[in-house]
């Protein structure tokens, strides 16, 4: 029996890494001649809370410190899998993390990178400390060079992102069925509503679609960042005569997602967040037959295969 300790972000709050990390987890729960143990690293319970920090959040990181050394001692795992953070206090607090599993664990981390790295003085020193002569784990080939520093290339591996499949040939022929009779051009924008993602940019691009006479609808699906950017999506909406053929709809998740996704023409994705490596979104849209426009940074150009599965223009 092959015992692995599991340190991650985990849901709530849903955001991609932390969705991927809770699939992991449930197939190694799910596999036979495995025992998981799991220690979930992150305390922010809504998308606005990430990034900030507060006295419940370092009292909660002193608190999974200790378990950590616990788990380590009692559990004596084989494996421990860890994706860490790589910037702000996070890293810090990872870094920390790191440093009590060295404390009584010999054999080297597997981090899972799941996030770009910033390279400046002060975080290159804890990079250094945290991943000299680890393993790592990365989603695309791209993304190698950004750990490569401080991890040695043979023991860096690649394994992309993945999602559930959740629809059967005959329904993804049925959804194809209906999409064709669509009266117009469905667009969808899925993802937290962070003004990183790019949904300004599509609220724009809507705007000169409305200008120029093209019949669309385009549906944002994504949880708020803040009642700020509530406001101002909604008041550029209202100054642009935009009602009734733009529409923001919350955090959507399981089949109320998925209804999107089925009707969707077209996924617009032109992220710019510093941190991106995948866009799990996309493999969702592939998974409804749906094109996916986004911008070329990280790994997004090697999913995308240009003018056959989407676009991956220079200009979003």
């Amino acid at each position: 029996m092959k015992k692995i300790l599991f340190l991650s972000p985990l849901p709530p709050p849903y955001y991609g890494s932390a969705i991927s990390s809770e699939m992991c987890l449930d197939i190694l729960k799910n596999t036979k001649d495995i025992e998981v143990r799991n220690i979930k690293l992150n305390y922010s319970k809504e998308m606005s809370d990430v990034g900030k920090i507060d006295l419940g959040k370092i009292k909660g990181s002193f608190e999974v410190k200790k378990e950590i050394g616990k788990q380590i001692r009692k559990f004596n795992p084989e494996i421990v899998y860890f994706i860490p953070a790589t910037s702000g206090f996070a890293l810090i607090r990872d870094f920390l993390f790191a440093e009590e599993i060295k404390k009584s664990y010999k054999k080297k981390i597997l981090f899972h990178i799941r996030s770009r790295t910033t390279r400046n003085s002060f975080n290159d020193i804890l990079y250094k400390k945290m991943f000299l002569n680890q393993k790592a784990i990365v989603l695309g080939e791209s993304l190698v060079s950004d750990i490569s520093p401080w991890i040695k290339k043979d023991d860096i591996s690649i394994l992309p992102n993945a999602v559930k499949n959740v629809i059967s040939d005959y329904q993804l022929k049925s959804i194809i069925s209906h999409r064709k009779k669509n009266e117009f051009l469905n667009i969808l924008f899925l993802s937290n509503m962070d003004e990183t993602k790019g949904w300004p940019k599509l609220l724009e691009a809507c705007k000169i679609l409305k200008r120029k006479g093209f019949s669309f609808r385009c549906d944002f699906v994504g949880a708020w960042q803040s009642k700020e950017d509530e406001k101002d999506f909604c008041d550029f909406v209202k100054k642009n005569d935009l009602e009734k053929i733009v529409f923001a709809h919350g955090r959507k998740t399981g089949k109320e997602k998925n209804t999107f996704l089925a009707k969707a023409n077209v996924l617009v994705f032109p992220t710019e967040y510093k941190f991106e490596t995948f866009g799990r979104v996309i493999l969702e849209a592939y998974m409804f037959a749906v094109p996916v426009i986004a911008n070329k940074i990280a790994t997004i150009s090697d999913t995308i295969q240009d003018k056959k599965t989407g676009s991956v223009p220079f200009f979003l």
